[in-house]
């Protein structure tokens, strides 16, 4: 894996902290060495990381969180509901949801960045009038026992 930005880097960063904390509940365990491999390799669209296999996409980092937020009960019912064998059972089930969900994620976020897109470049030139005053149609009698008053 070629080196990371700072961006990337800092995505990697919230990425494995929200696998090791959230979705895992370790305090001061670390993943394992596989979970790792299976995370980068995902950015690449791979089962696993390595250099042999050829990339098959380029996901972000931040697509892979936002899919393990989006699906965070589903994972954690699974956890609560089946035996694994060892953690890395439990981790390949977790990532089967994870691969299944993620282009999903990935166009939802693209249509969300074309809306908010669309938002930004939107002219209110046609909405927004300089001068325009608001005039009633209907004047007001108010009678002198209410001027009074106030």
């Amino acid at each position: 894996m070629a080196k990371m930005s700072e961006q990337e880097t800092k995505e990697w960063d919230e990425l494995y902290q929200y696998v090791k904390k959230d979705i895992f509940e370790y305090d001061s365990e670390k993943l394992h060495k596989y979970m790792i491999l299976r995370l980068r390799g995902l950015k690449e669209g791979k089962f696993i990381a390595n250099t042999k296999v050829v990339p098959m996409a380029n996901y972000e980092f931040s697509h892979i969180l936002y899919t393990f937020k989006a699906n965070k009960m589903r994972i954690k019912q699974i956890i609560k509901s089946q035996d694994f064998k060892n953690e890395q059972h439990k981790f390949n089930t977790i990532m089967m949801i994870i691969e299944r969900e993620i282009n999903d994620m990935v166009n939802r976020l693209k249509q969300a960045n074309k809306s908010k897109q669309k938002i930004e470049d939107m002219s209110v030139e046609n909405i927004i009038h300089e001068g325009a005053e608001y005039k009633s149609n209907k004047t007001k009698k108010i009678s002198n026992e209410l001027k009074n008053l106030w």
